[in-house]
């Protein structure tokens, strides 16, 4: 009976290993992608679409900025992702964002071109009637000896057209 007292010990410390490795890995939970906008900049913002634009455009740009974080975006299947494409109007329009997206994020030297938190910092009206997202991409800083994140501010272009919300890419 010489072995149980060293399975017991062996079994307790893999416990409290466990125990530890787990309360290492629980963040805060993660704010509503929205928060940063106040009731008032939603009034001005949103006072001049239709109520169905006014109804998808926080959702629809949510699931779009989650799906490009934690991704690594200059790699073949982000491209070719389907759920991605989905967003832009054409093939072409898809090309050219995603192409000034990996350019833009490989100069904020955000590690292997995949942010790990996108935030939204505000929505303004363009004269035009798009609506323009101010955005903070944040990542791993791909600088030697940078152990703080890197960032990038951006700012994306969504139009309501045809009955749907479209990003529409700027000028690479």
């Amino acid at each position: 009976m010489i072995w149980w007292p060293r399975i017991r010990a062996t079994l307790l410390c893999v416990a409290l290993l466990s125990l530890v490795s787990m309360a290492a890995c629980v963040r805060p939970p993660p704010k509503d992608w929205a928060d940063s906008l106040s009731e008032e900049q939603r009034r001005i913002v949103f006072r001049e679409l239709p109520a169905e634009a006014r109804d998808s455009l926080i959702f629809l740009s949510g699931i779009f900025y989650q799906g490009i974080s934690s991704r690594r975006f200059d790699s073949r299947a982000t491209f070719e992702d389907p759920s991605m494409r989905q967003f832009f109007q054409t093939l072409a329009a898809y090309s050219d964002y995603y192409a000034a997206l990996v350019d833009a994020l490989d100069r904020a030297n955000i590690r292997f071109n995949r942010p790990t938190l996108i935030e939204l910092l505000g929505i303004e009206l363009d004269p035009s009637g798009s609506l323009q997202l101010s955005l903070r991409f944040v990542g791993r800083n791909d600088v030697p000896l940078r152990w703080w994140d890197a960032t990038l501010l951006r700012t994306d272009e969504w139009r309501w057209q045809e009955g749907r919300w479209w990003v529409v890419p700027g000028k690479v």
